[in-house]
C-alpha cells in the first residue's frame, strides 16, 4: 500500500517521535511509506527512518486563520504535495494539520486517516480551529485516538467522528553502550520529568511541590528535560522558591534513554495529556514513576502500587505525599523499577503496528 504520512514538523515532541517508528515500521512490512512536513528552518530532531521517502511542503506550517490568501496557498502547496505522491491513503498527525489535509482532499480521495496526540476536550485549539475540526473530523475515514477515555468523549460528539482507539508504541530502550551518568543529575538521587516547558505539563506545581520536599530530602535533585516556551518563567519560578543547585533545565535530550535509566525516580505533573509518551519511556527504562491521573493516558499505563503511583489530578498535595513515599523508601522504588519495563510487552511496537495494518485494511480493502 502506498501511504503518506503529513505531520507539521519533526521536532522534539511525542507525536513527531510516535510518527517516524509508524511510518519506519510501515515500511519495514513492504507498504510504500513518504513522510512530509511543512517548510521550517528547525532541522529534524528525529530522522527519517531507512525506506521512508522525506519531502518538505513549500508552505509555512503556521499562519493566522484569518490571512485567506495564505491559508490558500497552504492548501494548495498540501494538496498538490499529497497528491503527487499518489498515495492510497494519507496519515495526518496533530489538529491543525489534520484540519488542513481534510480541507485540502475534499472528496476523501485519497481517504485521509487524521491523528489526534492529545485528548481534544482539553486541549485550547482555538475557537476557529475547534469549529474547523467539528466541522471536518466527520468526513475522515478514521480519528485516531490514543485511549478508551478520548473515545469515550468523541462518541458523544454531533456530528459523529469516525473514531478508532490505537495506543502509542513503547519500544524496548536501547542504551549507548558505555553511557555515563548525565553530568546534569547533579545530586546523588535524581526525580526526572521530561516534556514540553508548556502550561500543560504542569511544571509550575511540580516546583512547588518540590520546593517543599528539598528541604528533608538533601540528596535529592531534580531534572526537567525539554524545552518550550516556558523556560525563563519557570527559571525564575524555581529561582524564586530558593531551589539552586537542586533544579537544573537541562534542554532536549536525543537520547533520553540513556538519561533516564540513571534516574531513580520519575514524576508526570501534566494538567491534561493524549497518551504520555515520557512516563512510558521512563518505565520502559525501569524508573518507577508517580503521575498525576489527569485525563486520558496516565491511568493506562501506572498501574498503582506496582510500577508507580497514581494521585488526583492537580492535587499537589498528594502528589508531594507520593514523591515523598517512594524518595524515602528506596526498598519500594526497587520493587516498582522491577515491574516498570513491563509496559514494553504491554504496548508493543508490533501490537501498535498490527492495529495500523488492520485499520489500512479497513479503510482501504483493495
Amino acid at each position: 500500500m502506498k501511504i503518506a504520512c503529513v505531520i507539521n514538523s519533526l521536532g522534539s515532541g511525542g507525536a513527531e517521535r510516535v510518527i517516524t517508528i509508524l511510518a519506519g515500521g510501515l515500511a519495514r512490512r513492504g507498504h510504500q511509506v513518504s513522510l512530509s512536513t511543512f517548510s521550517t528552518e528547525s532541522p529534524d530532531f528525529f530522522p527519517p527512518p531507512p525506506g521512508v521517502a522525506r519531502f518538505t511542503i513549500p508552505a509555512p506550517g503556521a499562519c493566522r486563520w484569518y490571512d485567506l490568501p495564505a491559508q490558500r496557498r497552504r492548501l494548495t502547496q498540501l494538496r498538490k504535495a499529497l497528491l503527487e505522491r499518489e498515495p492510497d491513503v494519507v496519515i495526518s498527525f496533530i489538529d491543525v494539520t489534520n484540519v488542513l489535509a481534510l480541507a485540502a482532499l475534499p472528496s476523501g480521495t485519497p481517504p485521509v486517516i487524521a491523528c489526534e496526540r492529545i485528548h481534544p476536550r482539553y486541549h485550547a485549539l482555538g475557537a476557529h480551529w475547534k469549529l474547523l475540526r467539528r466541522l471536518l473530523y466527520p468526513r475522515a475515514a478514521r480519528v485516531v485516538l490514543q485511549t478508551a477515555a478520548a473515545l469515550g468523549w468523541a462518541a458523544a460528539l454531533r456530528p459523529r467522528w469516525p473514531a478508532a482507539v490505537i495506543a502509542n508504541p513503547v519500544p524496548r530502550p536501547v542504551f549507548t553502550e558505555g553511557a555515563a551518568r548525565p553530568v546534569f543529575f547533579n545530586t546523588p538521587l535524581t526525580l526526572a520529568a521530561m516534556g514540553r516547558l508548556a502550561p500543560q505539563k504542569g511544571f509550575d506545581i511540580l516546583l512547588r511541590c518540590f520546593a517543599g520536599l528539598a528541604p528533608s530530602f538533601p540528596g535529592w535533585g531534580l531534572s526537567i528535560l525539554g524545552e518550550g516556551p516556558e523556560r525563563a518563567r519557570l527559571s525564575r519560578l524555581a529561582a524564586d522558591l530558593g531551589l539552586e543547585g537542586r533544579v537544573n533545565f537541562p534542554g532536549n535530550v536525543k537520547r533520553p534513554a540513556d538519561a533516564l535509566k540513571f534516574a531513580d525516580l520519575f514524576v508526570l505533573s501534566s494538567r491534561y495529556e493524549g497518551f504520555p509518551n515520557a512516563l512510558a519511556e521512563a518505565l520502559a527504562c525501569g524508573v518507577p514513576a508517580v503521575s498525576f491521573a489527569c485525563p486520558s493516558g496516565p491511568e493506562e499505563i501506572i498501574r498503582h502500587g506496582e510500577n508507580g503511583l497514581l494521585v488526583p489530578p492537580e492535587d499537589a498535595g498528594a502528589l508531594a505525599a507520593a514523591l515523598a513515599e517512594l524518595m524515602s523508601d528506596a526498598q519500594k522504588r526497587r520493587r516498582m523499577a522491577a515491574r516498570a519495563p513491563e509496559i514494553c510487552d504491554r504496548f508493543s511496537p508490533d501490537a501498535f503496528l498490527d492495529a495500523w495494518e488492520k485499520l489500512l485494511a479497513e479503510v482501504h480493502p483493495a
